[in-house]
């Protein structure tokens, strides 16, 4: 081998090895910040999930207590048009029957409500027990629109007993959301999709979080109402660039690809928040130390003779934090759900610290 392919072998391994250590690192850092987080909200120590077994009486019961809590946190003018509601539609048995061996299909009488928007609805059936089959089965979950048309709504893996029954859930919120606006209803199939498993739903039944489409929904759900420091066209600018402000940021819960999360019942979805922006002298300061900074700043940046500014001018960042109500499945019983409330979720409003 001649020198310059030796040399060029010797730097791109040198390259490969800082490139793997560098992924390394950057994974060790993330997995630590995961974990620091998860400790923080107590999600460190979890209920075994092929254990969950949440019925629909304890879901209905915990959900109308999740959404009472919520709704106390909402002014008392607002009044009742904001609240959201859980509905809950039975199947209906003279249409539910076995179209295949692994499928089932399933309808439901979900009137047509256009007033209604749909948070997120679930599918909840409850499985016989597996005697003679797998009990760690994959389904999924279509809405049918035809005689050979469906759409895929969700698939997951489901962990069943032979000896019990089981409470499963599949996410069919664009299903219900298109019967309620009008759209016609022929049904969900429940499609078993590997070889050798059998789902047979004993009971099924659709629960579902709507709220009206005119409402304006409380921030602990999914939305806010408007704070003062949130970013508004024509106001928070200067030279065309905007000033400190809130900003809108939508968190997803099962997009956040950390496991845990999906113990998480209610909210899927909440709006978070953040901080963005130029802190101009005299603009909205948190405290006296931050004016006490800027003006520094402005000293260092008008002197000549300072070669290097060491003092940095104040920075946009959350000045009012708010909580979080949240229902998930109790890590010391899993058949059953809690309420918990989580500090400093939501950023409420910003100012230059």
């Amino acid at each position: 081998m001649g020198a310059i392919s030796r040399t060029f072998l010797t730097v791109w391994t040198s390259v490969f090895v800082f490139w793997c250590n560098s992924e390394l690192v950057t994974a060790n850092q993330q997995a630590n910040s995961d974990k620091g987080l998860l400790q923080d909200l107590g999600l460190s120590i979890l209920p075994d999930v092929s254990k969950i077994n949440i019925s629909l009486a304890e879901y209905t019961k915990m959900m109308t207590s999740y959404l009472e809590t919520v709704d106390n946190d909402v002014n008392a003018e607002d009044g009742d048009d904001i609240r959201a509601r859980l509905l809950t539609f039975d199947v209906d048995k003279k249409i539910w029957w076995r179209r295949k061996q692994d499928t089932y299909r399933l309808r439901f009488s979900v009137p047509a409500s256009p007033q209604y928007e749909v948070k997120n609805a679930q599918l909840r059936f409850l499985a016989a027990p597996q005697t003679s089959k797998p009990t760690t089965i994959r389904v999924e979950v279509n809405q049918v629109l035809g005689a050979r048309r469906k759409r895929y709504l969700e698939e997951r893996t489901l962990y069943l007993s032979q000896n019990h029954t089981k409470w499963c859930d599949l996410d069919i919120t664009s299903a219900v959301q298109s019967w309620m606006h009008g759209d016609i209803n022929l049904g969900l199939d429940l499609v078993c999709l590997d070889s050798n498993c059998e789902v047979d739903p004993l009971e099924a039944y659709i629960t579902t979080i709507v709220h009206k489409k005119s409402s304006r929904i409380r921030r602990s759900v999914m939305y806010r109402p408007e704070r003062r420091t949130d970013c508004q066209r024509g106001r928070n600018r200067e030279k065309g660039k905007r000033k400190c402000c809130r900003q809108n940021m939508k968190v997803n819960f099962k997009k956040l690809d950390i496991p845990e999360m999906n113990f998480i019942m209610e909210p899927k979805v909440y709006e978070a928040g953040y901080c963005y922006g130029l802190c101009p002298p005299n603009y909205n300061h948190a405290t006296n130390h931050s004016r006490i900074q800027s003006l520094m700043h402005q000293m260092e940046k008008s002197n000549p003779s300072s070669a290097k500014r060491r003092i940095p001018k104040a920075c946009c960042a959350p000045s009012k934090l708010g909580p979080l109500d949240i229902l998930l499945v109790n890590k010391d019983n899993p058949t059953k759900l809690m309420l918990e409330k989580w500090d400093n979720m939501v950023v409420i409003e910003c100012a230059c610290s």
